[in-house]
């Protein structure tokens, strides 16, 4: 049920953007388009399997990429871990900040995402090179490095609609990104 609630926000958000005309192609094209574009690649070996994402987005009217990765072991229930891996032209020492989301209805009656507070955590990133900068959780927990406290980011995943991402930029601009996770969710049961 809420992977088909979460489609239909998708469609509608995606209808928008693409100036859809209302036709019954126009929303089964978005439709296939948000399919596509957040169905996870996984490579399966004799051990376990590992879940890969490229979620584009565009920085000063350049496409650039978020790439999750989820490695999991078949011999145990959670992930060994979860990585993100953005260019490595943000604010390094800041790192990446994520957060969690559900897709709410409004007193009007529209949609919107609402953060889920006390979710919120600060990624360190273990290596940035030339190209990208990278963040492991190990175990999918990570702790926050302001508040101390642990944030499991598997049940994030399981539980909420949206993981975001936001970053900043040397020149103090920021990046936020947005990835539904109703995909996740079908996909990830499948490997247990």
């Amino acid at each position: 049920m809420k992977f088909i609630f979460a489609l239909v926000i998708l469609i509608g958000f995606l209808t928008t953007i693409c100036h859809a005309q209302g036709t019954n192609k126009d929303i089964q094209d978005a439709a296939n388009l948000a399919i596509k574009k957040f169905t996870w690649d996984i490579q399966t070996e004799a051990k376990g399997s590992i879940m890969f994402l490229d979620v584009p987005y565009d920085h000063d009217g350049a496409t650039e990429y978020l790439t999750m990765t989820i490695a999991k072991n078949k011999s145990v229930a959670r992930p060994v871990f979860i990585s993100v891996i953005i260019p490595s032209n943000i604010n390094q020492t800041n790192g990446v900040f994520i957060a969690f989301a559900k897709t709410i209805k409004n007193s009007t009656g529209e949609f919107e995402v609402q953060i889920e507070k006390g979710l919120t955590a600060r990624l360190k990133f273990e290596k940035c090179d030339d190209n990208d900068c990278t963040t492991r959780m190990v175990d999918c927990y990570v702790i926050d490095n302001e508040s101390h406290k642990r944030v499991d980011v598997l049940n994030g995943f399981l539980k909420y609609d949206h993981v975001m991402f936001l970053f900043l930029y040397k020149d103090g601009s920021h990046k936020s990104v947005s990835v539904p996770l109703f995909s996740f969710k079908t996909q990830f049961k499948a490997l247990q």
